[in-house]
């Protein structure tokens, strides 16, 4: 099979994916088996597999209880392991970003400063929070202020519960529709009621695949007990002693610095802003799954223990744990703090549920910590995606100092970001020729080697923008939702 090829990136002949390079073409090969099979039958999802995969589900609805109800939306949803042997489980409407964000995710800066694959990447972690096009894994925050979505789009809720069927990135069917045809033309729409009268348990469309298990596997547990491996490095200082320094195996400190550098040698970019230098990229260590929404809540942690923020107390040593968390979250709700987020979990102790906005909202609340909410999904003369990217842009600039700079350097917080399927931490914004991107951390891809060897770093490359691309999401991705919460 040819594959078309543009500046050295092999693109499907079928559709726009490409990879980053020619070291990448298993990849591409995986999407079109899966996207484009020639019998109409991905080799990675056999019917066997997707007749087992519904039958499990029945089974898991008939033995919840009535009061565990799943969504009616369950049976739609289905979760495929990552192709790159991440040990993630993700939906197949995100598998082509995922494959992406692998391939940035190993973009390397060899010794002439040109971007190249690199040959020995460390193991993938990756993850994967809810189903795209479902409901967010947060409950419905009534009292956020809502912003403005385009006339004549959809405007689902905002919180749990709400679904849509929607095109994939690149305007095509939807991944179900691949694998199973399109829905008959007069199939019946489906209705939903008016007022929900009464909080309701929620599925795998809202929590993920592991929605209705009462504890995570032991070997999990452990590991998420015993943490990242940490190693300690030592270096002289400037005042000539010797320096320790403590390196936890998914963190990444010093992230920020490398970035401002990047948008100042990218020529495509006109302005940026970027948040504390001190925030870490936190990851997911591998085989780990969907505690997306926890990465993201120790992400902004990071920033309350750097700078000592108020509520840096509750947050003393390392980054706090995932079982830390859930801890903490389930105590907000014993306050009373969205406490609905635990009748429509089940509880989320000890499990691989996913949690979203509420859940890192609740947390900040009861420990005293300043926070605001913001939803966007309400019609009006704006898309939503573009009033999501003038009110970081309005944030972000609140506190620049230098604001005549192209890039400037902030002392502002993070941002928690959550859409339908996914949630990430936005450290800054760019205005680019082509349009406006988020910068972000996302806790499912690792730092990439060749920002990696910048860290710490003056330096000068003419690979700037291929680094950044696996912290930019920008219309082309933001486009795909139609709702989004903020938390800063």
């Amino acid at each position: 099979m040819a594959f078309a090829e543009n500046n050295d990136s092999p693109t499907c002949p079928f559709c726009t994916f490409e990879v980053p390079s020619q070291q990448d073409l298993y990849f591409l090969i995986q999407h079109v088996e899966l996207c484009h099979p020639e019998n109409g039958t991905s080799p990675f999802i056999t019917a066997e597999e997707l007749t087992d995969e519904r039958q499990a589900k029945t089974t898991e609805e008939e033995s919840a209880s009535s009061t565990e109800t799943p969504s009616e939306d369950d049976a739609e949803d289905i979760f495929v392991d990552c192709p790159a042997e991440c040990g993630e489980t993700i939906t197949l409407a995100e598998l082509s970003t995922h494959m992406e964000m692998h391939g940035a995710e190993g973009m390397a800066v060899d010794e002439s400063g040109s971007a190249a694959e690199d040959n020995h990447p460390p193991r993938l972690h990756g993850g994967r929070a809810r189903v795209d096009g479902g409901a967010f894994t947060a409950s419905p925050l009534d009292h956020l202020p809502s912003s403005q979505e385009a006339p004549g789009s959809s405007s689902p809720a905002t919180g749990r519960g709400s679904r849509k069927k929607r095109k994939n990135r690149h305007g095509g069917l939807d991944w179900k529709d691949l694998l199973f045809g399109p829905a008959p033309a007069n199939a019946k729409p489906k209705t939903t009621k008016s007022k929900q009268t009464a909080v309701r348990r929620l599925g795998r469309a809202e929590l993920g695949p592991h929605a209705h298990e009462e504890q995570m596997p032991s070997w999990l547990r452990k590991q998420l007990e015993r943490g990242a491996k940490v190693s300690i490095t030592s270096q002289i200082g400037k005042d000539g002693r010797l320096v320790y320094t403590e390196n936890v195996a998914n963190e990444t400190r010093g992230v920020i610095p490398v970035l401002a550098q990047l948008c100042e040698q990218d020529p495509s970019v006109s302005k940026a802003f970027l948040c504390h230098p001190n925030v870490l990229h936190i990851f997911k260590m591998a085989k780990e799954g969907g505690f997306c929404g926890y990465r993201n809540i120790q992400m902004l942690a990071s920033f309350i223990q750097a700078t000592r923020s108020p509520g840096f107390e509750h947050f003393p040593g390392r980054t706090p744990s995932i079982l830390k968390l859930q801890d903490m979250i389930e105590y907000a709700w014993d306050m009373g703090i969205n406490a609905t987020g635990r009748i429509e979990t089940g509880g989320i102790k000890g499990t691989r549920k996913y949690i979203g906005t509420p859940e890192a909202q609740a947390l900040m609340i009861s420990l005293g910590i300043g926070c605001d909410a913001h939803a966007y999904n309400s019609p009006g003369s704006t898309s939503v995606h573009d009033s999501l990217l003038e009110a970081v842009e309005r944030y972000f600039s609140e506190d620049a100092t230098h604001s005549s700079d192209k890039v400037c350097r902030t002392s502002m917080p993070p941002i928690y970001l959550q859409h339908p399927g996914h949630s990430l931490t936005i450290v800054g914004i760019e205005r680019r020729d082509e349009g406006t991107n988020l910068l972000v951390f996302d806790p499912m891809f690792k730092t990439n080697p060749g920002i990696c060897r910048l860290l710490g770093a003056k330096f000068h490359t003419a690979s700037a923008e291929k680094l950044l691309k696996a912290y930019r999401r920008g219309n082309g991705y933001l486009k795909k939702y139609t709702s989004f919460e903020t938390l800063k």
